[in-house]
């Protein structure tokens, strides 16, 4: 799946219904070409970037993205209005060292949930976003997926086409 921004956002959405226990997973390889922000994404003005999320049964959603500046594991909510009462952002990968190339990565869904969001975690993952946003510095970015699953405790989904 290939994502591509320029001076606009989209969210494509798969619906997924999958249990989440400390065993959940989501993993994907992905190939960013190019990132839409040059600069920290974390606030209003810079919020452009590529992401895969998790979007939970409690109307909340964990977004890990590729920064262009902050530190991996960085965790912050996002600067925009409505969605900052719903999306939290995950640093999972930073910088221009590997576009380009195809990246693996794992993430541990209830474990960063707790660290990021905290409260009383959801009790099932509902669905799988692919966002890309450039709106606001107007700058594109370019984005490849891969083999994205969801899978815990004898559930698995295999995201996309």
């Amino acid at each position: 799946m290939v994502c591509r921004c320029g001076g606009n956002a989209g969210i494509i959405k798969y619906p997924v219904d999958i249990p989440l226990d400390a065993t959940t997973r989501l993993s994907w390889r992905w190939r960013v070409i190019a990132l839409p922000s040059k600069v920290a994404e974390d606030c209003a003005p810079t919020h452009d970037y590529l992401s895969i999320a998790v979007e939970f049964d409690n109307g909340l959603d964990l977004t890990y993205i590729w920064s262009a500046a902050l530190p991996v594991g960085t965790v912050f909510r996002c600067p925009l209005p409505w969605w900052d009462k719903h999306e939290t952002h995950q640093v999972a990968r930073s910088g221009e060292a590997d576009l380009g190339r195809w990246v693996d990565e794992e993430q541990l869904v209830l474990a960063d949930y707790a660290k990021a969001i905290g409260g009383t975690p959801p009790a099932r993952i509902v669905g799988v976003w692919l966002i890309a946003v450039a709106a606001f510095q107007k700058v594109g970015g370019e984005c490849e997926y891969q083999a994205i699953e969801l899978a815990g405790s004898g559930a698995r989904a295999a995201i996309g086409p």
